[in-house]
């Protein structure tokens, strides 16, 4: 009968816990951001209770909203609230959670930054361009298609998504991502 009674105790709150909100003007580049929440919540995640906020993705008008609970992602693309001409474009994140490296999480997130110098150099380092015919390996064995685009963001709900070097269109059959630019790809 007394459990929700406060009158007259005492109450001890773990210091531990703590939270954190990081604010970052600029915009993040997808495939970085996306490999740093990855590990953050597979090195982290049992420590952290919640996490949320609203990203700032390089060439992209939609907003990334997105939460996490404990190792638990969810997240979308907005297309109702797009950045506004002329609104500055930052990055709000949040972080409830215990033994959090505040310092840690702040230059995790600095380190996604969108550099154009470093886009240029990730695009250089393919080995084909959009309209060059290639082999991809397929379900059954290797298959020609053309490349359709490079650097595609792959926009899949509940998540980040993923910016693979190439999306194909496999002649005579249908469009697929390439994760790697590597010969067993």
């Amino acid at each position: 009968p007394g459990f929700l009674s406060t009158d007259g105790e005492e109450h001890a709150h773990d210091s531990t816990v703590t939270s954190l909100s990081i604010v970052l003007p600029g915009e993040l580049d997808l495939e970085d951001v996306r490999k740093w929440m990855s590990r953050t919540l597979r090195e982290k995640g049992t420590d952290i209770f919640r996490m949320k906020g609203v990203l700032a993705i390089a060439n992209s008008e939609e907003k990334f909203v997105y939460q996490a609970v404990h190792m638990i992602f969810n997240g979308y693309w907005t297309d109702t609230d797009l950045w506004a001409e002329g609104e500055e474009r930052a990055s709000k994140l949040v972080f409830i959670g215990k033994n959090l490296d505040h310092d840690e999480r702040r230059k995790g997130l600095a380190a996604c930054m969108y550099a154009a110098e470093t886009a240029e150099q990730k695009l250089q380092s393919l080995r084909f361009a959009a309209g060059d015919i290639v082999e991809v390996r397929f379900q059954r064995g290797w298959r020609k298609g053309r490349i359709e685009a490079v650097m595609f963001r792959a926009k899949m709900p509940g998540s980040l998504g993923k910016v693979a070097p190439y999306c194909v269109r496999v002649l005579g059959g249908p469009r697929m991502l390439v994760p790697a630019d590597t010969d067993d790809c």
